[in-house]
Order: C-alpha cells, then sequence, then structure tokens
C-alpha cells in the first residue's frame, strides 16, 4: 500500500464497508494523503497527529547532546491542561529551540502544532 490519498481512500472504504461506524478521531502521522483521505472519507472524525510521530520527527533533526533537554521541552508542551496553553508553550519552545541553534526542529515544532 502507498501513502498517497486513492491509497488511504481505498482503505478507509473498505473498514466502512466492512461495518466502521461512529468513528470521531483518527490518530496518524500526518501523511497527507491520510489527512485528505479521512476527510472525504469521514467528514465529521477529526484528525489528531500522533505523538510518537511527532517526536520522531522532531528527534531526527536534533543532535544527541541536546535530545534530553528537547525531550523535556516536548513533554512541557503536551502536558499543558486546554489547547489554548499548549499553543503558547509551543510558541515558547520554538522560540528556546531556535536560541539552541535548531532552527528545524522549531520549524516541526511550528508546522505541527502551531499549524492547527
Amino acid at each position: 500500500m502507498k501513502e498517497d490519498k486513492v491509497s488511504w481512500q481505498e482503505f478507509l472504504k473498505s473498514l466502512r464497508e466492512r461495518g466502521l461506524s461512529g468513528t470521531q478521531l483518527f490518530i496518524g502521522d500526518k501523511c497527507l494523503g491520510l489527512l485528505e483521505a479521512v476527510n472525504e472519507t469521514f467528514p465529521n472524525a477529526k484528525f489528531q497527529r500522533c505523538n510518537v510521530h511527532f517526536y520522531r520527527n522532531v528527534f531526527s533533526v536534533t543532535p544527541r547532546s541536546k535530545m534530553k533537554e528537547v525531550a523535556a521541552m516536548l513533554k512541557a508542551i503536551h502536558a499543558q491542561e486546554d489547547k489554548t496553553a499548549a499553543k503558547e508553550k509551543a510558541a515558547v519552545v520554538v522560540t528556546k529551540l531556535r536560541d539552541l541553534k535548531l532552527k528545524e526542529a522549531a520549524r516541526k515544532v511550528e508546522d505541527s502544532i502551531l499549524e492547527t
């Protein structure tokens, strides 16, 4: 199976045809094809970015020497009580990452959290 919209649509439609109903939330890796297929196949369902994939994406551009510090920052975002507080904390984290010269990590946090 490919990660494109058509493949995901076929998969999701097969699930619906086999009886899947009432689906309210999909969690995934932010694959564009999956996002588009969910929106079309299950228009009332919401999509949430998988935290594990999010962390991996940020860690993929983080030097080993900064891994613990960045992990603590990311955990602080997810520890917030609500979406507004999480976005505020994410903005602070982006600034800290830029100060640490981790521009690509900062961009990944911005793209994943601040855009929603």
